[in-house]
């Protein structure tokens, strides 16, 4: 249960400099329940520090270490106005409850800890307030570690609007976290982070010591902004213990905090010990789920899950034993199996700690599942997750849903018990008491939808939700991303490739570029680090692009590039048309292809269409109506080989397209490994043509790959179709496909043993398995 001691005992004091105030007007809204209002309201108790405390201004590191030294109960050490660079700070004092030492900027916002640089803390009653880390990495595995060293931790501690911007390792496998949380009863608050990029969750606490159980730690009021995906394991956002200590209590509260685009793994937050608790906050457009992964007695509550059809955007994931899901919110989710926007697992029989334990006596109670694409019940099945969900109860609960199929179960079910459930779907008759087909919702002032039938008042989500505003996470002085799409205007660009590159170089995030007929020669590269549309003309002679140097375009961290109604032709100069680049990884691109034609023009060497370098990673690609003849390389090169387990793609889709005369394949793509962290990679082909797609090998490879759509497509002449599956099972959709004269099609396992999963989608193959 949430109540006011969960906040009190945080109630730290802070020395009374007015530049420095902190508001309480967000804490007082008469909406707020009135448990939470009181219990956060004790926690913001500031008093006066005694006359005989000092301030010490300094504005250099040595001048630092002086005044740290000297520090008593009540001091408070200032930290100039400027860029501190390369600088390991070592804030380790001992305070009091009502005379805690402070380490705070002398504006907020207006001090920078750069390069390589992090903050230790140990002692007792401290608080740091107003730092910026940006523009830098570690020299550890931490940003802000709460301890000095591993005898020195520290208690009592309040880390409060501070940033931490994109601070991140020049490789994206070099693993650290940005904050790491030792010690008992230490409190974050009113903090932002966003932009992290490397290996390991953002936020961790550890249960590692005896120092650090039942620690009773509060997350609340902050803003997690944008993660992008990492393209393999370690990507959570926060994360609560490990497997091994996943049998200790942490009682940690994560309460009332913004997670905005928090996309870097399928756990949002993950959860690996005891007793913690979720409750007031809203996970917005976030890809994943918050995962119940080790350890029981746990809670989620009163949360808001808006996916605003994202794909792959999850609710609530649930393992092992006494776990509560209730009073929660979940409405336009797209995530389905391991992300569906309630997913009950099955478990390993006699689970090793760090497996899937069988989940006994889950209570999934008065949450509103609203426009959500799957509820997934047993999930997981296969010969070691064999142990199916027993002794829960899935209770008062509303489900509504367009879905024809919005019920997923693999297995036994009979040990759930469902109980005055509502629908509005049929096909949800099976989990629900009460179908209504006629059900209406309206919003209500919250923002949220409510059924406008009395009779329904106790079930689904509380009226009384107040969901937490974004502008009231993280610091009042810091500026979040902008929210929505940019709406520039379309400008007409004349013919010719300096027009275009100068138009390029004008045009602000979301802009449009349309093109006239004719020839742009480009003299190098267009670079794409931000959202562009460019549109060749519709009718009449085309728009062509060609450029020197390595590509016509190429894709940076950030970049989305729609592009239409042109033709792309090779140079001798290029090394593939379409190429991602990044020497480190700095965050995903997407690209959009339509309507567009690619021809090798001047090219001579075997080249890829479309290809990537190591250390980048793409959320979608997608290609509709291109045409491609007379191709002397592979067309998509994204294979993943040799990567260890980091992967190039999420989502490949190719529609209504044609290949012919393609002397590579047609896509190399998947990934290695075995981990279930990652949304991908998935690849959809429907309704195109292959005709001579690389006759003499493999037409199309997808070796290691999770899910798969491969509908209504003619193959002839060309290689095999391989396809070796990985470890989600994700939806493998193969159907209605011809082929003719062609290698067939060879399906496999994650061990490479024989499937004949979708086989019977390839028809009039001369060898099919």
């Amino acid at each position: 249960m949430f109540t006011t001691n969960a906040f009190s005992r945080h109630a730290f004091s802070l020395n009374a400099f007015s530049r420095h105030a902190f508001s309480l007007r967000a804490l007082s809204q008469a909406s707020r329940p009135a448990f939470l209002v009181a219990a956060i309201v004790t926690a913001f108790v500031w008093s006066v520090a005694p006359a005989a405390a000092k301030a010490y201004l300094v504005k250099d590191q040595d001048a630092y270490a002086e005044a740290v030294k000297r520090l008593k109960p009540g001091d408070t050490v200032v930290l100039a106005n400027g860029e501190w660079r390369d600088f390991e700070i070592v804030f380790e004092a001992y305070g009091k409850k009502d005379q805690p030492i402070t380490l705070i900027a002398e504006t907020p916002g207006e001090v920078i800890i750069s390069g390589r640089s992090n903050l230790r803390i140990g002692g007792d009653h401290l608080v740091v307030h107003g730092l910026i880390f940006r523009d830098g990495y570690s020299p550890t595995k931490e940003v802000i570690a709460f301890r000095r060293d591993s005898k020195t931790l520290a208690s009592n501690t309040r880390l409060s609007e501070v940033v931490i911007d994109g601070f991140n390792k020049p490789d994206r496998a070099d693993q650290d976290n940005w904050i790491v949380l030792f010690g008992r009863n230490n409190r974050i608050d009113h903090s932002y982070f966003a932009g992290k990029t490397n290996r390991g969750p953002t936020l961790v606490v550890r249960l590692n010591t005896e120092a650090s159980r039942q620690n009773q730690h509060t997350i609340d009021h902050n803003y997690f902004g944008y993660r992008p995906s990492l393209g393999g394991n370690g990507g959570e956002t926060i994360r609560i213990g490990v497997s091994g200590t996943s049998r200790t209590q942490s009682q940690t509260i994560i309460a009332r905090n913004f997670f905005e685009r928090c996309d870097g793994e399928v756990e949002i937050i993950s959860i690996k010990s005891e007793g913690n608790t979720v409750a007031e906050n809203v996970f917005y457009e976030s890809r994943g789920a918050v995962v119940f992964r080790h350890g029981g007695n746990n809670e989620v509550y009163r949360n808001v899950f808006l996916g605003n059809g994202a794909p792959d955007t999850g609710g609530v994931r649930v393992i092992n034993e006494n776990q509560t899901v209730r009073d929660n919110y979940f409405e336009g989710l797209r995530g389905e199996k391991f992300l569906s926007a309630l997913t009950i697992m099955n478990g390993v029989p006699n689970s090793p700690i760090n497996r899937y334990h069988q989940v006994k006596n889950a209570r999934v109670a008065n949450n509103s599942f609203l426009d959500i694409a799957s509820i997934g019940l047993a999930v997981g099945s296969d010969e070691e997750r064999s142990a199916t969900p027993v002794d829960s109860v899935v209770s008062k609960n509303l489900f509504v849903s367009a879905s024809p199929s919005p019920v997923s179960v693999f297995d036994d079910i009979s040990g759930i018990r469902f109980a005055e459930n509502v629908t509005n779907n049929p096909a949800l008759s099976d989990i629900a008491s009460t179908v209504k087909p006629a059900l209406k919702l309206v919003r209500a002032e919250n923002g949220l939808l409510y059924p406008d039938d009395e009779a329904l008042s106790e079930v689904g989500a509380p009226r009384d939700l107040d969901p937490v505003k974004r502008k009231k996470t993280g610091p009042t002085w810091f500026d979040k991303p902008a929210v929505g799409e940019t709406s520039a205007k379309a400008r007409k660009v004349k013919r010719g490739g300096g027009t275009l590159a100068a138009a390029l170089a004008e045009a602000p995030d979301g802009a449009v570029l349309k093109l006239s007929s004719g020839h742009y020669a480009l003299d190098g590269p267009l670079a794409i680090d931000r959202a562009i549309t460019i549109r060749g003309p519709r009718r009449g002679k085309p728009a062509i692009l060609s450029a020197s140097g390595a590509s016509v375009f190429s894709l940076l961290a950030g970049g989305r590039l729609t592009l239409s109604n042109v033709n792309l032709v090779a140079s001798a100069e290029n090394k593939a048309i379409i190429a991602a680049r990044g020497e480190t990884y700095k965050g995903a691109y997407e690209l959009s292809v339509k309507n567009t034609a690619f021809a090798m023009g001047e090219a001579s060497a075997a080249i890829p269409a479309i290809m990537a370098d190591p250390a980048t990673f793409a959320e979608a690609i997608s290609l509709a109506d291109v045409s491609v003849k007379d191709w002397k390389g592979a067309f998509v090169a994204l294979s993943g080989a040799g990567l260890d387990g980091y992967y190039l793609a999420d989502d490949i889709a190719i529609n209504n397209s044609t290949f012919e005369n393609v002397a590579g394949p047609l896509i190399s793509f998947g990934r290695e490994g075995r981990d279930e962290s990652t949304f991908g990679p998935r690849f959809n082909l429907v309704s195109s043509t292959l005709d001579n797609v690389n006759p003499d090998a493999v037409a199309i490879d997808l070796d290691g790959i999770d899910g798969v759509r491969i509908e209504g497509n003619t193959v002839s002449n060309s290689g095999e179709i391989k396809i070796r599956k990985r470890v989600l099972g994700l939806q493998f959709a193969i159907a209605g496909n011809r082929l003719e004269n062609s290698g067939g099609a060879i399906l496999t396992g994650v061990d490479g043993e024989p499937l004949d999963v979708g086989a019977a989608g390839f028809t009039n193959s001369k060898a099919s398995q």
